[in-house]
């Protein structure tokens, strides 16, 4: 019991939902009724978001290349990397696919007002996109085109040039690939250049734990701007297709949460209050880069998942399949597929469930309004414009990314979970401290995850 109460510090308190909860509904009341305020602290949340981020590359060269590098050392390596090709997949198409029967039952499209459109148009040219577009003109770029920079985003010429422009998806592809050749050196050197990079990932995985701390002001700013620049007018035009958004992505949400909790074999508060961080991280930042420190250690740390098996996976399962991008182009082009009065017979639904997918792998190399660009990879073999309508997603846009970005780390997080294997307790004690420390975590959300290390 002495244990318990020195855990419940109020610096600790920071990291409980109560912090989280009263930032909230700080930045409610700031962003819709005190917008100044609102604009003077934006900065702070941009600051943090930047902290956030700056660690994201080095944890995620140090903790792919060291853990391919000693999977191909290991006596399993052929197991985990079937594990790999077969759940990514069999994830990204049960994803698309559920998100294709929902839009075709819910029909957010049909039966938009002439009002309700008029409306949108007039959000649209009050919000200052800086976008040429053609209501008439089918897209410049062809498929082949499209094709090459997809494939132009992915390998790095100089890796030293993809880190200093954060260029995310090259440097993974240069940490698989180097960590395989690590792997196929089998000298003692390597192992010490495994050991730096661990070294390397803990410190920065230290840094990160010391920032949620700051995650109620970051929390705050962030979204008090977003409030106060977007309003209330785009989700009240648009509210059929947003509310069915959202009710998706937060389905999705819940079914990845009891895949992990089934796999942990843990109580489902506990998984809940492990998984609290990179939910509110996610939410808050709308970065899923930025929550992939966080979402490694809930599941190595909070959740007992192999640590070698979870710095590999999870980050190839956030930044590759990226299941949110995947669910969001499934359900858009179901939207506008309505929109047009378009009938999609079962072969275009079977072209869109797997075109959802390419063109949501192909998000791994852009960022803002190009993301939702990669939709005419769906939209254009059905012979849908993306034009008319693209105006109409950025629009919504803010609403909808930190939902979309949920998605994407809790199913990465899930398919991580259903491949690596849950750590054993070395001995009966071991197993009733961990117990004790569950129970504590249940009663206790506040409390830090246990350090790991030996």
């Amino acid at each position: 019991m002495k244990h318990c109460r020195n855990r419940k510090t109020p610096v600790n308190w920071l990291r409980s939902p109560w912090a989280i909860a009263i930032s909230v509904g700080l930045s409610i009341h700031l962003g819709t009724g005190q917008p100044q305020i609102a604009a003077w602290i934006a900065p702070l949340g941009l600051l943090y978001l930047g902290l956030l981020k700056m660690c994201v590359l080095p944890i995620l060269l140090s903790a792919i290349t060291g853990s391919i590098g000693r999977l191909m050392n290991a006596n399993n390596a052929g197991q985990s990397i079937r594990r790999i090709l077969t759940i990514f997949p069999l994830g990204l198409l049960l994803s698309s696919s559920l998100v294709v029967a929902i839009g075709v039952v819910a029909q957010p499209g049909k039966n938009l007002s002439t009002s309700t459109l008029e409306k949108l148009g007039v959000l649209v040219n009050q919000s200052g996109i800086d976008l040429e577009i053609s209501l008439s003109e089918t897209a410049p770029a062809s498929e082949m085109a499209q094709l090459d920079q997809i494939f132009a985003n992915v390998v790095p010429d100089n890796i030293f040039s993809a880190l200093s422009e954060g260029q995310t998806l090259k440097v993974l592809i240069f940490s698989i690939i180097f960590g395989v050749a690590l792997g196929l050196v089998r000298e003692p050197v390597t192992e010490a250049l495994f050991d730096i990079l661990e070294s390397v990932y803990k410190a920065c995985n230290r840094l990160i734990q010391g920032l949620t701390l700051l995650l109620p002001i970051g929390l705050c700013s962030l979204l008090a701007n977003q409030l106060a620049q977007l309003g209330f007018d785009v989700l009240l035009s648009m509210i059929r297709f947003v509310i069915l958004a959202i009710i998706t992505f937060i389905s999705i949400y819940t079914l990845s949460t009891l895949l992990i909790w089934r796999q942990s074999r843990s109580s489902l508060i506990t998984v809940l209050f492990k998984l609290k961080e990179p939910t509110f991280l996610a939410l808050a930042t709308s970065s899923s880069l930025a929550c992939i420190p966080s979402a490694i250690a809930a599941l190595s740390d909070g959740l007992r998942f192999d640590r070698q098996t979870t710095q590999l996976v999870t980050p190839l399962s956030i930044t590759l399949c990226r299941f949110g991008s995947v669910i969001y182009f499934a359900l858009a082009t179901l939207f506008v597929a309505q929109l047009y009065s378009k009938n999609l017979s079962g072969v275009d639904l079977v072209t869109v469930a797997v075109l959802s997918i390419l063109a949501g792998m192909a998000t791994s190399g852009a960022t803002g309004v190009l993301t939702l660009t990669m939709l005419d990879i769906v939209l254009n073999p059905l012979k849908l414009p993306l034009e008319a309508v693209l105006v109409l997603l950025i629009a919504i846009d803010p609403i909808l990314d930190p939902f979309r970005t949920l998605s994407t780390v809790h199913t990465g997080m899930a398919a991580t979970a259903m491949i690596a294997e849950r750590e054993q307790a070395a001995s009966p004690k071991l197993s009733a401290m961990s117990l004790d420390s569950g129970l504590s975590d249940a009663i206790l959300p506040d409390s830090p995850l246990p350090d790991s290390t030996p």
